[in-house]
């Protein structure tokens, strides 16, 4: 993709055009100078910029750049990325597909051109299918609106992912002597493999970690026998680590270009790499190799028939979900037809210690044995496939399909069925060693954001899918009303957004009259809010009490329960803030609520989140109290 008589190195852009950059006039001679030094990649992208404010700005001075340079401009590569936006600086992945193609629309008029060289997507959004952004990225490709497509920040499931809508033709993530993840994920070798390359950001470990080199105590002999520095001696190591390695720099001066591009004339020989390869290793790990393999079955090792529950025949079960998914429960069913089971949660330690412990179990004779685990990506899972296939042992893959909030609903009830009430963050974590069933929102997230499908080339004898099915409960009849509390009910006296004393109480017109009528109708009302003021210190459980108590008798109406938040709204780290589902779900579990009769009125986004995560219809307070 890249003509082999430029250098092999890129000039990264974003420190030229983010916090702390440099003029322009000083940022252009920086980019003049390196591509007179004959470096022919520069790499932005839409979001290298201060924020919102000055989007495409690095798009921008990288097409000034190369107009006002007086060399083959035509040889130039301007590589830019989408799939960020920079909501008050900050960095915020959005790969919806109307935000992608905006952002390559506004790119191509940034560049000045019809067609983008490469187009990077520039990290994974955790909110949108990872796969509705890479076919919208595909589509953008056969419109001829790009030429090349490549990915940054990813695993090698998500290259392999990504290669069933288009061509991958670059990855770019980070990888220098501190930071060597890439490389041990497997993804520097895959995409040896694939013969792409590899574009390494951050070669040197980023502006503020490239001071460590310069007291490294192997890289310091090295640089001396080379005449070099430390730093030149490791950007050497980086473009070593591999044929297909293109290291970007980032710098906003020209002595760190010249530097940089100077150890080029550094060649490690074995005796250098050997003295390297002792504290930095650019070799996959054991599970990335597993994850690696041909995906063909071994011979001997059998297919199986999919959709299939517990057998009398020899075959490694792996039950995968996100957390919360129903796995412990279907598990059940194998243990009762004479399955081993081997959990981590269980047995503590880490997720590759299951690997020896199933080894032991198959070379013992066992060979039923089912793994209930998370395993979220092809390569927390290809160890487990690659152990089965050492004794010939097919393995079945079960995927539960549970959607995130239903997983969220899954560990409320677990709450409320041990505790009685859906826990805080403070007691969830108190909990945890005792009953690690209890993850917080932030490890489903976190789990949705690396989740790769299972698929049959990772070895598997069969792929079974299985799809989320909740089931509704005959004596849920009574009829609810959720009501917000503040700006749906009441008001204050004093202006603030909430009163912290009950003098300060306006019950909101039409009120009293609308909520009679629902309980006419056969309603129990119910009081849900958030008072995250009592995290920040600005108001006590006593005052909110008081408050809520004196806003029930100001109504002159039964409310049936109030339940409230007291926890941080940011982050959200517990499952009883709005629009977490958990006082819903307690709501309707403590008082047999039933969803065809269950209502929620509120003013905020949250509020309406709310409402479709449990199930409720939902109507916007001043809508609702309009009549």
């Amino acid at each position: 993709m890249f003509e082999s008589n430029s250098i092999p190195i890129g000039l990264g852009l974003l420190r030229l055009t983010t916090e702390g950059r440099p003029d322009d006039i000083d940022g252009l001679a920086v980019i003049h100078f390196a591509l007179n030094q004959g470096i022919r990649i520069l790499d932005t992208a839409d979001v290298y910029c201060l924020g919102e404010q000055d989007l495409h700005y690095g798009e921008h001075l990288a097409r000034q750049a190369v107009a006002s340079w007086k060399g083959p401009s035509e040889e130039v590569h301007i590589l830019t990325k989408v799939g960020l936006s920079r909501p008050g600086g900050h960095w915020i992945p959005d790969g919806r597909p109307e935000h992608i193609r905006q952002s390559v629309d506004e790119s191509l008029k940034a560049l000045d051109r019809e067609r983008l060289f490469l187009l990077q997507l520039h990290s994974r959004d955790p909110k949108v299918p990872f796969d509705e952004t890479l076919s919208v990225l595909a589509e953008l490709q056969s419109e001829g609106k790009v030429v090349h497509l490549g990915l940054c920040n990813v695993s090698i499931g998500e290259v392999k992912q990504a290669q069933q809508h288009f061509e991958v033709a670059s990855v770019q993530n980070e990888l220098s002597l501190l930071n060597r993840k890439s490389a041990a994920d497997g993804v520097l070798q895959l995409t040896r493999d694939m013969g792409i390359p590899f574009l390494a950001h951050r070669p040197l470990g980023g502006y503020a970690k490239t001071s460590r080199l310069a007291q490294d105590a192997i890289l310091q002999p090295l640089a001396q026998r080379h005449t070099g520095t430390p730093h030149q001696v490791a950007l050497a190591a980086v473009r070593d680590a591999s044929l297909n390695v293109v290291p970007l720099i980032g710098a906003t001066k020209m002595a760190n270009v010249r530097s940089s591009i100077e150890s080029l004339r550094i060649a490690l020989d074995v005796s250098d790499q050997m003295a390297l390869s002792m504290k930095y290793s650019f070799e996959p790990s054991v599970s990335a190799q597993a994850a690696l393999m041909p995906a063909q079955l071994p011979d001997g090792v059998n297919q199986l028939q999919s959709n299939q529950g517990p057998s009398s025949e020899p075959e490694v079960v792996l039950l995968m979900g996100i957390q919360g998914a129903g796995k412990s429960r279907l598990v059940q069913t194998y243990l009762e037809h004479g399955y081993a089971r081997l959990n981590r949660d269980e047995l503590g330690g880490k997720l590759d210690d299951l690997v020896p412990r199933l080894q032991q179990h198959l070379a013992n004779g066992q060979t039923r044995v089912v793994l209930d685990n998370t395993y979220p990506t092809r390569l927390s899972r290809a160890p487990v496939i690659a152990a089965a296939h050492a004794y010939g042992i097919p393995v079945r893959c079960r995927h539960l399909q549970t959607p995130m909030i239903e997983a969220q609903k899954n560990i409320v009830l677990r709450m409320l069925e041990r505790y009685g009430m859906p826990l805080g963050p403070d007691e969830m974590k108190m909990f945890r060693k005792m009953d690690p069933n209890l993850p917080p929102p932030q490890a489903l997230a976190k789990w949705v954001g690396s989740y790769e499908p299972p698929s049959v080339d990772e070895g598997y004898s069969a792929v079974d899918e299985i799809p989320f099915q909740r089931d509704i409960n005959p004596q849920h009849t009574q009829k609810g009303l959720l009501l917000d509390v503040d700006g749906t009910i009441r008001t204050t006296h004093s202006g603030e957004p909430y009163p912290r004393h009950p003098d300060d109480i306006d019950i909101m017109p039409n009120r009293i009259e609308t909520l009679q009528q629902w309980l006419d109708d056969g309603y129990q009302l119910f009081f849900v809010s958030n008072q995250a003021g009592i995290a920040g210190g600005q108001v006590g459980h006593d005052a909110v009490q008081a408050c809520l108590l004196c806003t029930a008798e100001l109504l002159g109406l039964p409310i049936t329960e109030t339940v409230y938040c007291p926890h941080p709204h940011r982050p959200v780290s517990c499952f009883c803030r709005k629009p977490m589902p958990g006082w819903g779900v307690y709501l309707i579990q403590r008082h047999q609520l039933s969803l065809e009769h269950l209502t929620m009125v509120g003013d905020r986004d949250s509020d309406t989140l709310f409402a479709e995560r449990i199930g409720a219809r939902y109507y916007d307070a001043e809508e609702f109290f309009s009549g």
